[in-house]
């Protein structure tokens, strides 16, 4: 960590006064980080200057989340989770599209020749062990440069993509905002064979942006078990909104289409992973239902900011544990 505060004041300046001016003061906020690993987004969204010490160790943290996963999730399982290509092959029939594992110039070609330059459709590049929508890229297979080269400079920035169809989205969630693919996120906790949902939002993207993630400017609120969004919707940067400030749409009391669906198919790919207790999945609606966008090590910052409490002991309840606090 020592590091980690090292990096923010030497190569990100500007973001880490926007954090000061935000915490009031880097004192307090760096020991947090210290002592706790608690990041400077976690400390500002969570309003911890106004906290006691008491009341921070009731967040579910990164490292706090982290810490526990190791302990639940076996370390085969969690990789075969977070590593896109291998949950992707396991759940393929969840996702109902088409991708493809992209390491090699041979695979550029591959993928090139199916999607040419007739093809209309558009295809979605993302790394394979990457998280928050960092380097997701949206692929037109009609436009310049050919298609085969946009791939080939890809492979030139990392060496492994997952490289599929793009999502065709249902009109009930396109409501919030037509540009990005808005979705569910549903945590899953496997217990004795049984399988738990646990604090589902909603991420909702901005007006001519492609990626809805809350790094990327997107909005999200939480959902209570019935499908109905409970909170107001939040940005990363502090933002409060009582509707999208795009689409207009009230975020207390909107329901979440097919609920049951979201429920049923998080199971089914929950039980996928055994000896994995915890999972974060991704998920959208399109025409024909709800799909797999993804699946995650789920963290809990978009939950704990927009129910203003932490989460730490439900989830540690939930999961089995007790941890030292």
């Amino acid at each position: 960590m020592n590091l980690y505060v090292a990096a923010y004041r030497l190569l990100l300046p500007r973001r880490y006064r926007s954090y000061l001016r935000r915490a009031g003061g880097d004192r307090d906020m760096v020991r947090e980080t210290l002592l706790y690993g608690t990041f400077f987004e976690e400390y500002v969204l969570y309003g911890f200057a106004s906290k006691s010490d008491s009341e921070r160790r009731q967040y579910l943290t990164d490292a706090v989340r982290n810490r526990i996963c190791r302990r639940i999730n076996s370390r085969q399982g969690q990789h075969e989770v977070e590593d896109k290509w291998l949950c992707y092959s396991r759940c393929k029939e969840f996702y109902k599209r088409q991708a493809y594992l992209m390491q090699s110039p041979a695979d550029t070609r591959q993928i090139a020749s199916l999607y040419g330059p007739s093809a209309s459709g558009q295809l979605v590049a993302k790394p394979a062990d990457g998280c928050g929508g960092r380097g997701v890229r949206l692929l037109r297979a009609a436009e310049a440069p050919a298609l085969e080269q946009q791939l080939e400079a890809l492979l030139a920035e990392s060496g492994r993509w997952i490289v599929e169809e793009r999502i065709v989205q249902g009109d009930e969630m396109a409501r919030w905002n037509a540009d990005s693919v808005n979705t569910v996120r549903m945590n899953t906790i496997v217990r004795d064979g049984k399988v738990l949902h646990y604090a589902p939002f909603i991420l909702v993207g901005r007006r001519g942006s492609f990626v809805n993630n809350g790094a990327k400017g997107g909005l999200f609120a939480s959902v209570d078990g019935t499908g109905t969004v409970i909170t107001d919707g939040f940005d990363e940067s502090g933002g409060r909104y009582a509707s999208h400030p795009d689409s207009g749409l009230a975020f207390r009391g909107w329901q979440v289409p097919r609920w049951g669906e979201v429920l049923s198919l998080t199971e089914r790919m929950a039980l996928r992973f055994p000896g994995v207790t915890y999972i974060g999945w991704d998920l959208a609606l399109t025409p024909d239902g709800w799909v797999c966008v993804e699946a995650n090590k789920g963290e809990f910052v978009a939950q704990q900011t927009t129910l203003e409490r932490g989460l730490r002991s439900e989830f540690e309840t939930l999961a089995g544990v007790a941890e030292n606090k």
